[in-house]
């Protein structure tokens, strides 16, 4: 389907950052992390809504943005070794982090917070899962085809979740790129076995839209406690499964009071 072309680690990440906000003044990290078949792009203009001196990165997926041409990922662990391999080409290790993901994204983020427990000076102080079941709940029905999905099913899961406007739902030359890339994101999620390990020193935040059609307040926040050690809080918010980008305002409003309570907090990860 594409072309294999290697990049670099930055390759992985792109820098949003507002005008206020330079490498030199970060205070802190928000990493975010897309849905199927989402990339960096999404995020791009957040960080004029969140505290000063806010640093956005958002990952980029090979076959994903800015990366059409390299081949998709389909296994977990090689999507958190690159970003992994990305966050440790960065200046500043030791810059407070909070790590968000999207739907996909949140299984990812929730992968990638485990791995990076593992590794001295990178202090993830939080952990932000948006529009996705807890990592305790059996994966959905959506997921479990994976690689075998049919063209059918995968605009099924579209037109459920709202995810693409009309013109490019609608377009022939756009969905013959799109699905193969959607197929391999699913994969990623049909493969993949959640862990279980010790809790995380981290705080939790868990958003959901009111109206997901995918993701319920049920499904989402069924967190026994046993995944993190932080403060815990739910918030739901107007709209569906991409609530985040079709009414921004209030969500954006909840985040940056959250990255503020959570980078202020002086917990240090530990290997455990």
């Amino acid at each position: 389907m594409h072309g294999t072309t290697p990049q670099g680690p930055a390759a992985w990440l792109k820098h949003w950052y507002a005008p206020r906000t330079t490498e030199a003044t970060a205070r802190r990290r928000l990493l975010c992390l897309p849905p199927a078949g989402g990339a960096a792009h999404l995020y791009r203009g957040w960080a004029a809504s969140l505290p000063a001196g806010t640093e956005v990165l958002a990952v980029e997926l090979p076959g994903h943005g800015s990366r059409l041409t390299e081949e998709p990922l389909t296994r977990m662990a090689d999507v958190v070794d690159g970003v992994i391999t990305a966050l440790e080409s960065l200046p500043d290790p030791s810059l407070p982090t909070v790590v968000l993901g999207h739907s996909m994204g949140a299984v990812i983020g929730w992968e990638l917070c485990l791995a990076l427990r593992h590794y001295s000076g990178r202090p993830v102080r939080g952990l932000v899962s948006v529009a996705a079941q807890a990592p305790t709940r059996p994966a959905p029905a959506r997921w479990r085809a994976g690689a075998q999905s049919t063209e059918a099913e995968l605009l099924d899961l579209l037109d459920n979740s709202r995810s693409l406007p009309p013109e490019l739902r609608h377009n022939p030359e756009f969905l013959d790129f799109y699905l193969p890339v959607l197929r391999a994101d699913l994969e990623i999620l049909a493969r993949h076995v959640p862990r279980r390990e010790a809790p995380l020193p981290c705080e939790l935040r868990v958003y959901t839209g009111e109206s997901d059609p995918l993701v319920g307040e049920a499904d989402a926040w069924p967190w026994d406690g046993a995944e993190t050690e932080g403060r815990r809080a739910f918030a739901a918010f107007p709209g569906g499964h991409f609530f985040l980008h079709e009414t921004p305002g209030p969500f954006l409003e909840r985040l940056a009071a959250d990255l503020e309570e959570m980078t202020a907090l002086h917990h240090a990860w530990s290997v455990r």
